[in-house]
């Protein structure tokens, strides 16, 4: 189980991987496009401008060698010109069909320096470039073809080929055949003058009686006279020697254990060790002490048993007799002791007179022996070189009938024929060539700007690289739930980073949130939008807060105008209750931006500003406020401190992971808390860290008519009062008229 288990997790790490690179083609694909269609196009205009080239070819086969010359190792100056069928001689003789030697050849025979008005070295190089030679495998056939803009002239130069090789190879064997021969008379001769030097050595050993020459021929072949006496002499002193140095070993250690043992120690010994039955150690006396003493030792054992008394007569006598046998038996073994070390000397004195003698026979046999190696070294010296010389000769006989027989060193099977078509440029081949040569560079392409692309691309990225939880992961092309309405498959996104913001508010003690981004452009009003709906939708009472003085958008979103709104209340020329505008949400409200200040970080870092704060997060649930770029103003790093939470919004794939890095540090800098990420404009269908989103987004997106959950009944009691002060609060069309007529309809 634990087996599949693993085969499971590692064929899905396989799986996650391939999606990883469909997603970085899916990203990047513009490039790889590109550079497909560079690649393609390039290909198609340089086959289109190639000059069309015709080609002929022919099959042939390349014959083996002549008859093998061997003439290697025949004496002390052997031959080196030898003719020799291996196993890379087809492959060289290829190679010989294009070498400068046989394209100079065939430059000569078809006159191409003249017509080509060049010398005949660079005809051969340019030659090298029209003719291939494709062997067979397995096999001596080969195929040659010459590729040339004139038909005729490459039909010319293939049959060329092979008529200029054949030459070539029919005047390079027989000279070597011829070489070979002379200088083989040349060691035959030699190696005459050799075989009788070497004979009269052998002759030399006859008449010096240690060869048998009677049964000598011219062969080399004859008999030694023997040496098995000495060998025998020298085997028997060898056993004799180490017989005796057993046996001095043996007494040095008895006489050892000897020395230091008395009495019954030595009694003891002698008798574990089996010296008393050793005749050349022990005497017939000491034998005869030792059966009395266990004799007596056995009968006291006897009457103790039978019930006499230690005091009993009879008993004291055996007891007397006893000792007086133990004595005499103990003074024995001394002498034996004693004599043991007399007889270690006399077969030493034994052992050096066999060494002197083992030595003696050892040389007389050395000598016999190396007398006997030279007698046959020089019988072998005399078979061989007779072997030799009778082989050399027969060889040179043979090499002389060779020569007389000629043979074909190629064969041909198709002659080369004028083409009417041209073979290249091979249009579709080159585009397909081209086609994929482009799919792959563009590939290349496509993980290279990704591998050098350091911007975040997935959630793994973000929190690592950050240190920062991701709160929610909201789909590409998510719209406006306000227009949209709670049914739409993206609130679900929406929801699940309610739940995170909800499980995080008690850990910051949050009311107020910042929603920031590093740079515009990242989807961070709408998504701040979308969280105020799904807010109100739950039951909060929520507030969006424009406070991006700059560029505000809030309120479009709304379908409310932003003529009144935050930057009056902290110029001072409204009251709070005049600016905060009831949608067409419950629960929902709205403080637009207003008109556009002079200094808006100014009005962000007024006193004004943190009074509106403090007095907005006990009138209301949540409180979202939309702000300019961190990176872009200092608008967003004054609003960060004075709200309880920021919320980072990021888009993958957008901005560098240093750039985000330092609005983090702005951010923290500030003062401001940041509890998580938002992934904003993701491809949740394309990216494979996200498939759970697409399931859990598809479930929902199912089942369209289903209704909103209504907020828990305790729950709804708790919000209850605060609802009614923020509906009390807030302006509606009936109470502020002059506001509606100011800033446009409200809703």
């Amino acid at each position: 189980m634990i087996a599949n288990t693993a085969q499971q997790t590692q064929g899905g790490e396989a799986m996650l991987h391939a999606q990883d690179y469909l997603q970085v083609l899916k990203s990047r694909w513009k490039e790889a496009l590109l550079v497909f269609l560079l690649v393609f196009v390039s290909c198609a205009v340089i086959t289109k401008m190639m000059t069309p080239r015709y080609t002929s070819s022919m099959t042939a086969e390349v014959m083996p060698p002549r008859e093998i010359i061997n003439v290697a190792n025949t004496g002390a100056n052997p031959i080196n010109a030898v003719i020799s069928e291996t196993a890379s001689y087809m492959q060289t003789q290829f190679e010989i069909m294009v070498s400068q030697q046989n394209l100079i050849a065939i430059a000569n025979k078809l006159d191409l320096p003249n017509e080509w008005k060049t010398d005949e070295v660079s005809a051969a190089g340019m030659l090298s470039g029209m003719i291939k030679v494709m062997p067979r495998k397995n096999t001596n056939l080969v195929d040659i073809s010459v590729e040339n803009s004139d038909p005729r002239v490459a039909q010319q130069i293939c049959q060329a080929v092979v008529d200029c090789y054949r030459e070539l190879r029919e005047e390079k064997e027989n000279a070597v055949i011829n070489e070979a021969i002379n200088k083989r008379y040349e060691v035959l001769r030699s190696r005459q003058d050799e075989l009788e030097r070497k004979a009269d050595v052998v002759r030399q050993f006859i008449r010096a009686g240690r060869y048998i020459a009677n049964i000598w021929d011219q062969n080399g072949h004859g008999a030694l006279q023997s040496t098995g006496a000495e060998e025998q002499t020298l085997q028997k002193l060898s056993d004799q020697r180490l017989t005796l140095d057993n046996e001095i070993a043996n007494m040095m250690v008895h006489i050892d254990k000897l020395q230091n043992l008395k009495d019954e120690e030595l009694l003891s010994y002698v008798t574990r060790t089996g010296l008393l039955t050793a005749e050349s150690y022990c005497s017939a006396k000491v034998r005869e002490l030792n059966s009395q003493f266990n004799k007596e030792d056995d009968e006291r054992d006897k009457m103790l048993l039978m019930g006499y008394g230690e005091n009993h007569p009879v008993l004291k006598r055996l007891e007397e007799q006893h000792n007086s046998t133990k004595e005499q038996l103990y003074a024995e073994l001394l002498g034996m002791r004693d004599a043991m070390v007399d007889q270690l000397d006399v077969k030493k004195a034994e052992s050096a007179n066999l060494s002197q003698r083992y030595e003696e026979a050892k040389k007389q046999l050395k000598d016999k022996t190396l007398e006997d190696q030279k007698v046959k070294s020089a019988l072998q010296e005399y078979a061989s070189e007779k072997a030799r010389f009778d082989k050399l000769e027969n060889d040179y006989i043979a090499d002389k009938m060779r020569m007389l027989a000629p043979r074909a060193c190629m064969e041909v099977y198709s002659r080369p024929g004028v083409a009417s078509v041209p073979t290249s440029p091979n249009y579709r081949l080159n585009l397909i060539i081209g086609a994929v040569i482009g799919g792959v560079l563009g590939v290349i392409v496509a993980f290279v700007f990704d591998y050098f692309d350091t911007s975040i691309k997935t959630l793994e990225d973000a929190e690592r690289g950050l240190g920062l939880p991701v709160l929610g992961v909201i789909p590409q092309d998510a719209g406006l739930l306000i227009l949209q309405g709670n049914s739409s498959p993206d609130a679900e996104a929406y929801r699940i980073l309610r739940t995170n913001i909800e499980l995080k508010k008690s850990l910051y003690k949050a009311t107020t949130f910042a929603v920031v981004s590093s740079n515009a452009g990242e989807g961070k009003t709408t998504t701040l939008s979308n969280l105020a709906y799904v807010f109100a939708q739950a039951g909060y009472s929520t507030l969006m807060v424009d406070a991006d003085l700059r560029r505000p958008r809030l309120a479009r979103y709304a379908e409310l105008k932003s003529d009144v709104g935050i930057s009056n209340y902290l110029a001072g020329a409204k009251e709070l209750k005049e600016v905060i505008f009831q949608t067409g949400v419950p629960n929902l409200y709205l403080m637009p931006s207003g008109p556009i200040p002079a200094d808006p970080s100014g009005m962000i870092g007024s006193f004004r500003m943190e009074q509106l704060i403090a007095e907005v997060s006990k009138r209301f649930d949540v409180v979202l406020f939309d702000s300019p770029p961190v990176l872009g103003v200092s608008d967003a790093s004054l609003l960060v401190s004075k709200a309880d939470a920021s919320l980072l919004v990021l888009k993958p794939r957008k901005m560098p992971l240093k750039a985000l890095l330092r609005t983090k540090s702005l951010i923290q800098n500030a003062g401001g808390q940041l509890m998580g990420l938002i992934m904003n404009n993701v491809d949740i269908s394309g990216d494979t860290q996200y498939q759970y989103y697409t399931t859990y987004y598809s479930y929902y997106s199912s089942d369209r008519k289903r209704k909103e959950p209504v907020t828990p009944g305790l729950v709804a009691a708790q919000r209850a009062d605060k609802d009614k002060e923020s509906k009390d609060f807030a302006s509606s069309p009936a109470e502020n008229s002059t506001s509606a007529d100011d800033s446009g309809d409200i809703y």
